[in-house]
């Protein structure tokens, strides 16, 4: 099939950050975590090779429209930024909902069961020498049966090397995501729904939350705001208002929001107001005792350590991505981390950190986030 005319590349280039070359002194034992010595390692960044001037997302990750049936090839420009080659995995991943929602996405291990079915990259591999850059191709392919939405997947580009921190028995495995966020035309919405809410609290949180666990069962990405109230002993009463990241369909997820008042042991009101453009309100209320030992879930309330197939739990909870058994640790990045990376770039750059079983370090940097059009 002919690649279809795309527009001139732009020369802006989205913030990369390699959050795996400095957060893990944060998870290494007292004192910090170096790496060990060794050869020099290169590092690299990943770009859409092309992108529309109408859309400035696009210079961040791929935003195709696409009917059933219909394929696309799109190519990566991949960069070796250092006096060292570089060589990195290719290949795709399904995207998921993280727990405090936003895109992440699956593992190199993990099963493609969702859109990154419809991926193909053109290699496995790459190898890149200093100071060189390369494209990468990949087919989109739409199955025939393909629902109208919206579906997400990402390109991931893994470093084949990874680093081994002296002092410990992790290792540090860097990768980045670019998404792929296809949509399907045809009727669509995104569609809220709010299944419960309960309290979780120490020894399971460094502080007592409120734990709703909340979906789209539509067909469309949306971004929730949520009205949570409690209302408790002496008077107590108190609205938090918070704006939720991207929600992918059909995920649900425990969504975490850490109350800002130290609570009083006792009987409190749950009530949770769910809004977004285009979907109709949701919501959810029930009856929760906050004991002086520790809370207790709200009845009929779901176990925010249970998160359904897909889902993702509360982040102190967090099950693993991985097909098989394994421990699935997130490190906490720094608000202010966070706010200088979006003060640096007009695209949103999510970060994750994942530490497996036999001390496995993953540092993931996402170019872009998925949104709603």
């Amino acid at each position: 099939m002919t690649k279809p005319s795309r527009p001139r590349r732009t020369s802006v280039t989205p913030l990369v950050i390699l959050i795996g070359l400095t957060v893990p002194a944060t998870l290494g034992p007292a004192g910090g975590a170096a790496a060990s010595p060794g050869p020099a390692r290169g590092a690299f960044s990943v770009r859409p090779a092309t992108s529309d001037p109408n859309d400035l997302r696009t210079r961040a990750y791929f935003r195709p429209v696409l009917g059933p049936g219909a394929s696309l090839t799109e190519d990566v420009v991949v960069t070796d930024t250092t006096d060292a080659p570089v060589h990195l995995f290719v290949y795709p991943v399904d995207g998921l909902t993280g727990a405090t929602s936003g895109t992440v996405y699956a593992d190199r291990a993990d099963p493609r069961l969702r859109a990154a079915l419809w991926l193909n990259a053109a290699v496995p591999s790459i190898s890149l020498a200093p100071h060189s850059e390369q494209d990468v191709a990949f087919t989109i392919r739409v199955p025939p049966d393909a629902t109208p939405g919206d579906h997400v997947a990402g390109i991931a580009f893994e470093d084949e090397d990874p680093t081994h921190l002296a002092g410990s028995a992790v290792t540090e495995i860097v990768r980045e995501v670019l998404g792929v966020q296809v949509r399907v035309p045809g009727p669509g919405t995104f569609h809220l729904h709010i299944d419960g809410a309960s309290f979780v609290g120490p020894p399971a949180a460094s502080a007592t939350s409120v734990v709703i666990r909340l979906g789209d069962d539509g067909s469309l990405l949306g971004q929730p705001r949520l009205l949570v109230t409690l209302t408790g002993p002496d008077g107590y009463s108190r609205t938090v208002d918070r704006q939720l990241d991207t929600l992918l369909p059909g995920d649900v997820i425990d969504y975490a929001l850490p109350w800002p008042d130290p609570l009083t042991p006792g009987s409190f009101t749950i009530s949770v107001v769910g809004s977004a453009p285009g979907s109709p309100p949701a919501g959810f209320s029930g009856t929760g005792l906050l004991a002086p030992s520790g809370p207790t879930p709200t009845p009929g309330a779901p176990a925010p350590s249970s998160p359904g197939p897909g889902a993702a739990g509360p982040l102190p909870r967090s099950p693993s991505r991985s097909s098989g058994p394994g421990l699935h640790l997130r490190a906490i990045v720094t608000t202010a981390l966070v706010a200088v990376a979006l003060a640096l770039s007009a695209a949103l750059v999510a970060l994750e950190v994942r530490r497996r079983r036999g001390g496995r370090l993953e540092a993931t940097s996402v170019l872009g986030t998925p949104s709603p059009t």
